[in-house]
This record gives structure tokens, C-alpha cells and sequence, in this order.
């Protein structure tokens, strides 16, 4: 999306939210050139100022949190409880194209800052709300966060387990930043539809509502009246071919052989095992799958030969589709990520390599 000037050059946005899922939105505007006025309480500000100090976080001198996903903006202390507080926050609201705020229902009632309070200082305006469970029903004003709302709630926190392992926790911001995502292109049709009605709008989005998007495959299977499917044993596959296998480096890749008709054959010639295809157990798809715990565990001896480098370059070779499960430190050098700008630049940042994660379209 390149542009000869920032494509959102002159809109105002006006965030008054914390941690993630708000700030990333506001925070995807400021890429494209929106100016960014962040409203954060006197004293201590937003939260996630002082995360990086925190466990699960690595502690660094740097807030490098805060740097992520609130890159670009300019902000503002500010008590609207008090009248001197409101006045100034209904004069920047009258000027911005853009609120965004993850304040709960029940205090933005409070405060009297909800859409219907304030359309009437800014009938433009474009209202994004952000909530943890909905703004509808009994938890609409219950607090909530990616691992609870987005991870657990919506059931992927159990969906993705093993027969034998217990839950894991989500990766900080897991949920958020896909969620930010979400927010962002619902402001943006707000703005198309601004363009045609010449007025603003309120929209939302939620973390369970997210959540629920992200599982809507295996979601779909139970509403079909399929009900949920077993879990997946490493064991006892139920495809091998679609499976992480272990490298005698103690790496690890995942193969994923969608085509078993056209791959098969190119498969057992990167592993130097074409002696399974005279092999009645796995002479076609459905054979294979019906011994998907034995091919799974041929699979898994072969793999253990050579060092994750080769294998790769053996299933390369042969075109099949595979992936190494990368580190977070390989992920920063990876030469995919760095050819398509992944990773920018941060004025002022001067701390390690002075970037932070781009947003994930341009």
C-alpha cells in the first residue's frame, strides 16, 4: 500500500485505552499516518507501561512493550472526572475522526462517555468500542484479558491441547493483536461508510468474539452437529502426514502433506524410504490413514537420522510443504521477514536493534 503521503495524514484519533487490544489498533492508524492522542490516567498511566518489569515478560530497562504497540502517538494525563478533565476531553473530541476506548459498559455509562453522550459533540465521529466478553449480556462489564477472554473463554485454550498434556497458557498479547486487527478494519468500514453518509458511527469488537473467529473451524463442526473432534495424540496420529516430527538435532518441523496423490511419492524420495510404497499398509490415502500410528512412527525414527539443515533442504528439494519451528531469536534474522519489512525501525528506540514488529499488512 505504497503511497506518495501517509494515507491517513490528518485524521485524529483519540484512544483512551489500555494494555493491547485498543492501544494496537490506534497503533496500526499511526503507521499509516493517523495522529494519535493517547488519554491516560494522572499518576500511574496505562498498565503496560511497567509490563516489560513483569514476569511473564523478560525484565529490561527498556519498555519495549509499550514501545510496540504504542509507537507514534503523542500523550495527554488527564482526570475527566473532574470538570476542568471533561471540558478538555470533549474539545479534543470534537476535533478527532476516531475514539477508541476499552472502558466497560458500565463505566462509560458512569463517566457518561458512551456513544450516545458524546454523538452529539461529534456527529462524524467514529466510536471504536472494545470489550473483554461483549457489550450485551450478564458479563458485558466483567473484566477481562486475552488469556481469560480470547484463550479460555473460547475454548482454544482446550482445543489445541493433546490427550495427555495439560492447558497452556497463550503467549502474551496472543489474543490482542489479532483482536487490534479486528478493531482496525471495523474503524476502517466506518470510514467508508462515513464517506457515503457523511456521518459517523459506533462499532465493536470483543476478545471472545475473537476467540470464537479463530476456533470457528472446529466451532463449525459441533453447530454442523458434529460434535468436537478427539484430541490429537503425538502418538497415534490421525494423519501422519500432517504432523511435528523431532530432527536428530533436537529440532523440530512440521509436515504438512496436503496432496497425497501428487506428494506421496516426493516425500519417501526425501526421506530415502521408497521401500513404503510397495507397503500394503500405506499403498493409499485411506490405508495410510488407517495406520496413521504406524507411518507416524516410522516417520518419527527417520527424522531422528539427520539434523534439522538437511531436512530441509531435502523437502525443499522436492517441493513438499514443511515448516521448522523457528525460535523467537531465529524469527528476527529470518530472511522472509526482513525481505518484506516485518520488522520497523523506531525513532528514539535506540535499545538492542531499535525495531519493533510492523503491522502485518502495507
Amino acid at each position: 500500500m505504497a503511497e506518495s503521503e501517509p494515507l491517513y495524514k490528518g485524521l485524529k484519533v483519540l484512544e483512551m485505552a489500555t494494555y493491547i487490544f485498543g492501544p494496537g489498533s490506534a497503533a496500526i492508524l499511526s503507521d499509516f499516518g493517523a495522529d494519535v492522542i493517547k488519554i491516560e490516567a494522572p499518576g500511574r498511566g496505562d498498565p503496560l507501561r511497567y509490563a516489560h518489569k513483569a514476569p511473564p515478560f523478560m525484565p529490561l530497562d527498556f519498555d519495549y512493550i509499550w514501545q510496540q504497540d504504542n509507537r507514534n502517538k503523542r500523550s495527554i494525563a488527564l482526570d475527566i472526572k473532574t470538570p476542568e478533565g471533561r471540558e478538555i476531553f470533549l474539545a479534543l473530541l470534537r476535533q478527532a475522526d476516531i475514539f477508541i476506548t476499552n472502558f466497560p459498559p458500565n463505566v462509560l455509562e458512569r463517566l457518561k462517555i458512551r456513544y450516545e453522550d458524546v454523538v452529539q459533540e461529534n456527529a462524524r465521529l467514529i466510536y471504536g468500542q472494545i470489550t473483554g466478553f461483549g457489550e450485551q449480556g450478564p458479563e458485558a462489564s466483567a473484566p477481562g484479558f486475552d488469556a481469560t477472554a480470547y484463550w479460555a473463554r473460547s475454548g482454544l485454550m482446550d482445543l489445541v491441547r493433546t490427550a495427555n498434556s495439560e492447558p497452556s497458557i497463550s503467549s502474551p498479547g496472543m489474543g490482542d493483536h489479532p483482536s487490534a486487527m479486528t478493531m482496525y478494519a471495523a474503524i476502517a468500514t466506518a470510514l467508508y461508510k462515513r464517506e457515503k453518509t457523511g456521518r459517523g458511527s459506533r462499532v465493536h469488537s470483543s476478545l471472545l468474539a475473537n476467540g470464537l473467529w479463530t476456533a470457528s473451524s472446529s466451532l463449525s463442526c459441533i453447530l454442523a452437529g458434529g460434535g468436537a473432534a478427539p484430541r490429537p495424540d503425538p502418538a497415534q496420529p490421525s494423519n501422519a502426514l500432517l504432523n511435528h516430527y523431532q530432527t536428530r538435532d533436537g529440532r523440530w518441523l512440521l509436515l504438512v502433506v496436503l496432496h497425497q496423490k501428487k506428494h506421496w511419492a516426493n516425500l519417501l524420495k526425501a526421506l530415502e524410504r521408497e521401500d513404503l510404497a510397495e507397503d500394503p499398509r500405506f499403498e493409499d490415502i485411506a490405508e495410510r490413514n488407517q495406520n496413521a500410528g504406524e507411518l507416524g512412527t516410522i516417520l518419527s525414527e527417520t527424522f531422528k537420522t539427520r539434523d534439522l539443515t538437511e531436512w530441509r533442504e531435502r523437502l525443499k528439494k522436492q517441493k513438499l510443504t514443511f515448516s521448522v519451528l523457528a525460535t523467537m531469536e531465529e524469527v528476527i534474522d529470518d530472511p522472509q521477514v526482513l525481505a518484506n519489512n516485518m520488522l520497523v525501525d523506531i525513532e528514539g528506540h535506540d535499545y538492542g536493534r531499535g525495531q519493533a514488529v510492523n503491522s502485518p499488512f502495507w
